[in-house]
């Protein structure tokens, strides 16, 4: 007797854990919405959290890299109306060159020479070049586009398809 009010407890048990499965698998959103709303929720980073802003710069460039292809995207990149304020998404090609940049003068140039060397002589553009897809941070000292001065630039980096995606925020 005893033995039968235990197994029915345990199946009603059981019963009530598999309706509560089913519901919850019933009511997830599929994958692909789950992951459209990590994108869509990244795009919604507020300025005030400059670091999540970057990163969110950095996502929606590799976003429109996946849509738009590796043309489209330097070329939207290498356009005024990429530039959100300080933000600007900056790409380096295979051969460690700059190829999308807010400052056309950057075009072409390398980021192993004088471009990879801030103005107190650090070498962050080859810490950038070892970025990998989990991406990193670095910093380093660089003329601000804001207010043409010398400040601290935190730039978070990530290597996608050979490429170097980048953003970055003054201090």
């Amino acid at each position: 007797m005893r033995k039968r009010l235990l197994l029915s407890r345990l199946a009603a048990v059981l019963a009530a854990a598999a309706v509560i499965v089913s519901g919850c698998y019933h009511y997830m959103p599929p994958q692909s919405q789950m992951d459209r709303s990590v994108t869509e929720s990244s795009r919604q980073v507020s300025r005030a959290d400059r670091a999540g802003y970057t990163v969110a710069m950095v996502e929606r460039a590799l976003q429109r890299y996946g849509d738009e292809g590796r043309e489209a995207t330097v070329a939207y990149y290498n356009s005024p109306e990429s530039v959100d304020g300080e933000w600007y998404v900056f790409i380096v090609d295979e051969n460690d060159l700059m190829i999308a940049h807010a400052d056309p003068g950057r075009l072409g140039q390398d980021l192993k020479g004088d471009l990879g060397v801030d103005v107190n002589g650090y070498r962050f553009g080859d810490q950038i070049l070892s970025t990998t897809e989990e991406g990193l941070w670095t910093e380093y000292v660089h003329i601000s586009p804001i207010t043409d001065q010398a400040q601290a630039k935190h730039t978070w980096v990530v290597r996608y398809d050979g490429l170097i995606f980048g953003s970055g925020w003054y201090e």
